[in-house]
C-alpha cells in the first residue's frame, strides 16, 4: 500500500454498507487495518440499524423490500474505523421516522457522524462535519431513489431527496428502424438541485474539504451512468464539491475527473451481509484521498472483492490488475486515467480529447441538455441522425 506523506490527511469512502449477524464487527475483519489508517472513513449506510418502526407502505408494491437489523450490528462500523455515514438511500426510511430517529440515536453515541437524514428539512440538509490537525471535512448526503414519504419537511423527519422526471421519445430515425427502444431523458428537479448547490456552497464556507454523495442511478443490472446523475455531480463540483462518490446500483460504475475533482458514480456494494442480486457485483473498492494543505492532491483505490459469506478482502496484484481493467472499461468515455502503484489504483485524467457530452460529439464535459438524454440499449447511434435528434 501507499504510505502516508508527511503532513498529509487520508479521507477513504466505501460503497453500500449493511451488517446482519451474531458477531458484527467479523465482517470487516480482513478489511480493518486498512480502513483505521484513514483518519476520515465514511460509507453508504444502506438499512438501518434499529428495533423501533413499522414498515412503510409503498416499498412492496414497487417490488422492493424493507430493510434493517438490529441495533447492535452498529458496532462493526465503530469498530472498523468508521467515523462518518451518509444516510440518504431507498432503505432508510423503510420503518418510518421512528426507525430513522433511532439510528441516529446509535451514531451519535458511537460519535459518528452523519448526514442525509434528520429531524427535519433542515437537519437532513445539514452537513456532516469531521475535523482532523485542524482541516474540517463537510459531507452531504442526497438520494433520488425514493418513494412518496421518505422526504423530509420543515417539520417532518426524513432524507434529503433529490426529484428526477423522466420521459420517452422516439428517435428520428425509427421509421427506418420500427421498434428501435426511445430515448429517455432523465431531468432534476430545478428546486431540489438548487438546494443542493446552495448547500454545497454553504458547506465551503464552513469547511476545507466538501464531498457529496448521492443515491442514483439504475440498478437490476443496468451498468450505465445516465444523464441526471453526470448533471448533478459536475453541478455539485461546480458549486465547490471536491469530491462526488455515488451510490445505488449495487456494483462498481464509472468514476469522472471533472474540473480536476473525482465523481465515483458507484462504490458498488462493500457489506451486504446475507443479501444476494443477481445484478450485485462482487468486485469493490476503498476510495483513498490524501488531503495535503487543505486540498485534495491524489485519489487512488484499493481493490478488493466481496467473499461468499459477504466479507470483503483485500486483492492481490492480479487480482487488483482485473478491477483496474474494468474500472478502465467501464469509464473510457471519461477518458479516466488508471495506473497500478504498489498495490493501489491511482486516479487521474482525463485523456486529451476524450470524446464525452452527447454520444462523443463533444470534446468538452457538458451540463444540461447534451448529458440528460441517453439511448435506452447501448447501440452507437448514427451522429449525422443523433445531430438532429
Amino acid at each position: 500500500m501507499l504510505k502516508k506523506r508527511d503532513g498529509e490527511l487520508v479521507l477513504m469512502a466505501v460503497g453500500d454498507i449493511f451488517v446482519n449477524r451474531s458477531d458484527p464487527p467479523s465482517i470487516f475483519t480482513r478489511v480493518a487495518p486498512v480502513l483505521r489508517e484513514g483518519d476520515v472513513v465514511f460509507g453508504n449506510l444502506e438499512a438501518l440499524n434499529c428495533d423501533r418502526g413499522t414498515p412503510i407502505d409503498g416499498k412492496v408494491q414497487i417490488g422492493s423490500q424493507h430493510l434493517r437489523s438490529a441495533p447492535d450490528n452498529a458496532r462493526a462500523l465503530e469498530s472498523a474505523g468508521f467515523n462518518a455515514m451518509v444516510l440518504a438511500n431507498n432503505h432508510n426510511m423503510d420503518y418510518g421516522a421512528e426507525g430513522l430517529l433511532q439510528n441516529i440515536e446509535l451514531l451519535d453515541k458511537m460519535n459518528i457522524a452523519h448526514a442525509g437524514g434528520g429531524h427535519n428539512l433542515e437537519a437532513a440538509h445539514r452537513p456532516a462535519i469531521v475535523e482532523r490537525n485542524g482541516v474540517k471535512i463537510a459531507i452531504l448526503s442526497y438520494t433520488s431513489i425514493f418513494i412518496p414519504g421518505f422526504t423530509a419537511e420543515a417539520d417532518k423527519a426524513g432524507l434529503a431527496t433529490i426529484k428526477v422526471c423522466t420521459s420517452y421519445q422516439a428517435p428520428v430515425y425509427v421509421q427506418y428502424q420500427p421498434g428501435y427502444a426511445p430515448l429517455m431523458t432523465t431531468i432534476p428537479d430545478t428546486a431540489d438541485e438548487e438546494r443542493m448547490v446552495n448547500d454545497v456552497r454553504h458547506a465551503k464556507q464552513l469547511a476545507d474539504i466538501v464531498v457529496a454523495a448521492f443515491h442514483w442511478g439504475v440498478s437490476w443490472g443496468y451498468g450505465r451512468v445516465i444523464g441526471y446523475q453526470k448533471e448533478l455531480g459536475r453541478a455539485a463540483v461546480d458549486a465547490g464539491a471536491d469530491l462526488i462518490v455515488g451510490a445505488h446500483p449495487h456494483a462498481l460504475q464509472a468514476m469522472e475527473i471533472y474540473k480536476g475533482k473525482l465523481i465515483c458514480y458507484c462504490m458498488g456494494n462493500f457489506v451486504m451481509d446475507g443479501v444476494s442480486g443477481a445484478h450485485f457485483g462482487s468486485d469493490t473498492i476503498i476510495l483513498k484521498c490524501g488531503i495535503q494543505d487543505r486540498k485534495i492532491k491524489k485519489c487512488s483505490f484499493v481493490p478488493a472483492r466481496i467473499s461468499e459469506k459477504w466479507e470483503p478482502y483485500i486483492l492481490d496484484h492480479d487480482g487488483g490488475m482485473e478491477v483496474m481493467k474494468k474500472m478502465e472499461s467501464m469509464s473510457a468515455e471519461f477518458g479516466t486515467i488508471f495506473s497500478m502503484d504498489d498495490g493501489e489504483v491511482v486516479v487521474s485524467g482525463p485523456k486529451p480529447g476524450t470524446p464525452e457530452g452527447l454520444r462523443g460529439l463533444s470534446i468538452e464535459p457538458h451540463r444540461g441538455l447534451p448529458v440528460l438524454v441517453d439511448a435506452l440499449v447501448p447501440i452507437p447511434i448514427p451522429k449525422k441522425l443523433m445531430r438532429q435528434s
